[in-house]
């Protein structure tokens, strides 16, 4: 209910004290607030991948080699990368097959989850640095590395302390047994029961299919590149 006060100016209608409470209960609900488990880097991870991303491109299109690799070294690279890429993709596939609907619900111990905490960043770190051997120049490689984990390691630590505070003594004790980003695979413990998310495999097939694209874009760039130098 709104109360017409003359003592205001121009006899605006003004809230009651009532109202008052419930009308800013309501204005902060719209407005956009940044979940517990993000901090701001995970906020604003996307503008900050993509400003980036597109560094890395201009970079590599239109810098030269800082180093010169003799044509066999340069082959061994692209071997190495494609390995590593692959590897990428398969681990986060595998990975996220494991956690499938657990995240955020329960602390998730078997299979990639039983040797590293973040098996989903272990293996992205693969697939930057199988992206960086690809294109053969240890600068770029250099830089993708750094820059990904400026980007994501404060994001791991944000989640750290979200899954701390969500799960109390069971996520420390995890922590304590569990490394948080190289594997130790002598405590691989594997799944009782196998649970399949159609739906997540679809997406998770999908993602890989996506980078491995990456494998003839790079092949023609790099041929053009060639060409035209």
């Amino acid at each position: 209910m709104l109360i017409r006060s003359d003592s205001t100016p121009g006899g605006v209608a003004t809230p009651t004290p009532r109202l008052r409470v419930a009308y800013a209960k309501k204005r902060i609900g719209k407005m956009k607030l940044i979940p517990q488990k993000e901090g701001w880097i995970n906020h604003y991870r996307k503008p900050f991948l993509w400003v980036t991303g597109l560094i890395f491109v201009g970079l590599w299109l239109f810098t030269d080699p800082l180093w010169s690799f003799s044509p066999y070294i340069f082959e061994l690279s692209e071997g190495f990368g494609s390995l590593f890429l692959v590897a990428g993709v398969i681990g986060r596939i595998y990975s996220s097959l494991t956690i499938a609907s657990h995240k955020n619900k329960e602390v998730v111990k078997t299979e990639m989850y039983s040797v590293v905490r973040h098996p989903l960043y272990f293996f992205s770190f693969f697939m930057i640095i199988g992206i960086g051997l690809l294109i053969g120049r240890a600068e770029l490689l250099l830089y993708l590395m750094v820059f990904y984990w400026a980007c994501f390691f404060p994001m791991i630590l944000n989640e750290e302390k979200f899954l701390l505070k969500k799960f109390g003594k069971e996520y420390a004790d995890y922590q304590k047994q569990v490394p948080m980003l190289f594997p130790n695979f002598s405590k691989w413990k594997a799944r009782e029961v196998a649970e399949i998310n159609l739906r997540l495999v679809k997406r998770t097939i999908l993602d890989g299919s996506l980078v491995l694209f990456l494998f003839p874009i790079i092949e023609i760039v790099s041929y053009i590149k060639h060409l035209i130098l």
